[in-house]
């Protein structure tokens, strides 16, 4: 089943035309890709039926020369470039125009004028350029000239503690802006002077699962929780509001998101398609169609209940461990605290892929926790322990450990989320 999110109506049509146009008219991507299709009159669902071959891949971003527009290539506009991390080793730069900030603005003014527009004091963990989240924050906030101070934290004061508190004493933050991880840990090192004060934590980059968002607002007790479905590609595609007692769904304010099965057994999670859609007369500096970032939505009752990034799934063989079923097991569990996953990836060295799942607890260790957080992963994926238990083609290996010693000792090459450890190359 394919559904179709975002910018559906009558409007949201008539300003993908446009986009589609301008992006013909001047990207040679996009007139490569659209090549033998008609544009006129393409309806999202048709848009829908291409992902196969009308499509954008993160790898295909490096053919600048390709995929910017003539106007960005003959510098015909102002525009900024960021760059995002690659899998090839080198950097991927994207082109950011006016009108994308203008654009950026538009996905988040909901929840700024909600919840941020009343004198907010802002504690932003959001690095500035050339990446890209803290452009999207700062210039998101500085478009809508809502009423809020932005207070950039360097990044390096996450491990001075007695800097930081003596920063956040000065600012008195009302919200913190980080990433999903950095708002729970700061949540165990913060006062309550500091904690108490904090309305919203808008949070981002990792995945969120319900159990880690009650966590975190356990330590905030006077917040709420915006969580951001972002890219360095498309800006904010999506977000959902998250309170003590229910969350939203996910809302795409300027994209349309095809959600497709994923081919792969698992049927609430689909694979996610993005088209960045402009207003008339904008210009962007990276048009995007169908594009597929990887990702994949957690779907409930035809909404988007959580979008799981690709980078939080180790594979296992012909199975998938979602990082969002570990922190289910996890924070949801009276004993344990936190994880990381140490992964092994199939490769010449290793035939056989291995995930070594550490939890942490605190005080003395729980008996038995190590098979009964094994039988709890089995019964939420069967397919892991198919793998496991009897194809025999792959391992998985729980440890418990008290909390001081969770990161010890952990390879060096972290993967794109702080929780996956790699070990060796992964094919």
């Amino acid at each position: 089943m394919t559904l179709i999110v975002g910018r559906v109506d009558r409007e949201g049509v008539n300003d993908f035309r446009y986009t589609l146009g301008k992006a013909l008219e001047t990207t040679r991507f996009w007139q490569e890709k659209f090549s033998g299709v008609d544009p006129d009159g393409l309806s999202l669902e048709d848009l829908a039926n291409l992902v196969d071959t009308v499509t954008i891949t993160p790898h295909d971003l490096y053919a600048t020369d390709k995929v910017w527009p003539d106007y960005i290539q003959e510098a015909r506009i102002f525009y900024t470039v960021m760059r995002t991390s690659g899998t090839t080793g080198k950097p991927k730069r994207i082109a950011y125009t006016r009108d994308d900030r203008f654009r950026t603005a538009r996905q988040v003014e909901p929840w700024i004028r909600e919840y941020m527009d009343k004198g907010d004091r802002i504690a932003s963990f959001f690095p500035p350029l050339p990446s890209s989240s803290g452009m999207f924050a700062f210039g998101s906030f500085e478009a809508l000239n809502a009423k809020s101070a932005y207070y950039q934290i360097p990044i390096q004061y996450l491990l001075d503690k007695e800097m930081l508190l003596k920063e956040l004493n000065y600012i008195k933050p009302t919200a913190l802006f980080c990433l999903t991880a950095t708002a729970y840990n700061l949540g165990l090192v913060l006062p309550e002077s500091i904690k108490k004060d904090i309305q919203t934590i808008v949070v981002g980059g990792e995945t969120l699962t319900p159990e880690l968002a009650r966590a975190t607002l356990e330590l905030f007790e006077n917040a709420v929780i915006i969580d951001n479905f972002g890219s360095t590609e498309d800006a904010i595609t999506g977000y959902r509001v998250i309170t003590r007692k229910k969350a939203t769904k996910f809302n795409f304010e300027e994209s349309i998101v095809v959600l497709k099965d994923n081919g792969d057994g698992y049927d609430d999670y689909k694979r996610i398609y993005i088209t960045k859609v402009m207003r008339e007369g904008e210009l962007t500096g990276l048009p995007l169609f169908n594009y597929d970032i990887g990702d994949l939505a957690r779907i409930e009752d035809g909404e988007v209940r959580n979008i799981i990034r690709i980078k939080d799934v180790v594979t296992l063989a012909g199975a998938k461990l979602h990082i969002d079923q570990v922190m289910e097991i996890v924070y949801d569990h009276p004993d344990l605290l936190d994880f990381v996953i140490i992964y092994h990836p199939l490769s010449p060295e290793n035939p056989k892929p291995k995930a070594i799942l550490r939890v942490a607890y605190s005080g003395e260790k729980p008996a038995g926790i190590e098979d009964e957080v094994r039988e709890l992963i089995y019964e939420a994926n069967n397919p892991v322990r198919y793998e496991v238990e009897e194809s025999k083609q792959a391992e998985l290996v729980i440890e418990a450990v008290p909390l001081e010693k969770l990161r010890a000792d952990l390879p060096k090459r972290l993967g794109k989320t702080k929780r996956i450890y790699i070990v060796g190359k992964d094919l």
